[in-house]
């Protein structure tokens, strides 16, 4: 497993009024949803680098508007015509 260090001041801490594990938490959920949205991510991907599980993960994109799952009405018009239904 890698490692990172990332240094923050302290008056840096206090204007967010966060602790520090506060804000490496809602980093670690910025970049992974930002990180999914562009398709660098799966969702278990996403989920493991946010520390939580699959549920909440693909709740934390609802929240942000991000679609779940990525499908074309394309892929979605072919895949009925081969079925029969249009």
């Amino acid at each position: 497993m890698q490692q990172a260090v990332i240094s923050f001041s302290d008056d840096l801490l206090l204007s967010l009024n966060m602790s520090v594990g506060e804000l490496v938490s809602s980093m670690r959920k910025e970049y992974a949803t930002k990180m999914y949205q562009q398709g660098k991510l799966t969702l278990g991907q996403g989920a493991e680098f946010c520390e939580i599980c699959l549920y909440d993960f693909t709740a934390l994109l609802a929240v942000q508007y991000i679609p779940v799952i990525n499908y074309e009405i394309e892929d979605l018009d072919r895949e009925l015509e081969s079925i029969g239904v249009i």
